[in-house]
């Protein structure tokens, strides 16, 4: 029936023409259909739609193997195209998401060890009860002229935390500033240097002071730096460092 269908949808365009010869044609095959059959046999309707499909083909001069094996049109071969390259567009997507993956799973483990290597270099430097303050700042000055500042920072910060009134405190805490100088973060370094103030006979009043005004040249301030080279000048007149203050002072 779906046939018959397609088949009356092309003779749309010749309606006129093509009722008149399906007329015709119908009292033919009526009477035709009539002639070929057996005494006391009647057709069907199944049999009467497919004479009447045959016949109207015949008239279009159409076989019925033409219409068996139509041809995929243009509109189905292009909705072909489209579903393939959306699957190619999905697989696509697929392996990037899988590449992208198996680079984080990377980046994760590289991480892992970064922290497990961080943990056994801390474990390493945490020095024994009864070891002498004197040795633990020894070992602590070994990692800052190793360059190894983080674990130096964390070494002298154990120092100070102790609780211990040792002469070498203040050392600790003015090596803490040049630790975090030689990482680059200046303005923790000046924050450490300042505290170095706060052991009033430290022997290394002067040292900082010299630094605060090289760490505010590194941040680009020349006006406060040019401040902390003459308060330098003015409290340690007679310092191992005055000649470099007046070097940094001509040259702002």
């Amino acid at each position: 029936m779906k046939r018959l269908i397609w088949i009356y949808s092309l003779l749309f365009t010749f309606i006129l023409s093509g009722f008149l010869i399906f007329s015709c044609a119908g009292n033919q095959a009526g009477a035709y259909g009539e002639e070929e059959l057996y005494p006391g046999e009647t057709m069907t309707d199944d049999q009467a739609a497919s004479s009447d499909e045959d016949e109207v083909l015949r008239l279009l001069g159409i076989k019925d193997e033409q219409v068996e094996t139509e041809p995929p049109t243009t509109e189905t071969k292009d909705e072909q195209q489209i579903l393939q390259d959306e699957i190619g567009r999905l697989e696509s997507e697929v392996t990037e998401r899988d590449r992208q993956l198996a680079s984080l799973k990377n980046q994760l483990e590289e991480k892992d060890a970064q922290i497990q290597a961080k943990s056994q270099t801390l474990t390493q430097i945490t020095v024994p009860t009864g070891t002498s303050f004197k040795s633990r700042y020894d070992d602590a000055l070994r990692l800052y002229y190793s360059r190894r500042y983080n674990d130096a920072i964390f070494a002298f910060d154990q120092l100070l935390a102790s609780g211990e009134n040792n002469s070498l405190s203040d050392n600790c805490q003015y090596w803490k500033g040049e630790c975090y100088y030689g990482l680059g973060n200046y303005n923790q370094a000046i924050m450490e240097f300042q505290k170095v103030f706060n052991f009033p006979n430290s022997n290394k009043l002067d040292d900082a002071q010299l630094k605060l005004g090289l760490c505010y040249i590194q941040l680009n301030d020349k006006a406060q730096a040019k401040r902390e080279f003459e308060k330098l000048l003015k409290e340690h007149p007679t310092s191992e460092y005055a000649g470099r203050a007046q070097s940094h002072l001509g040259q702002l």
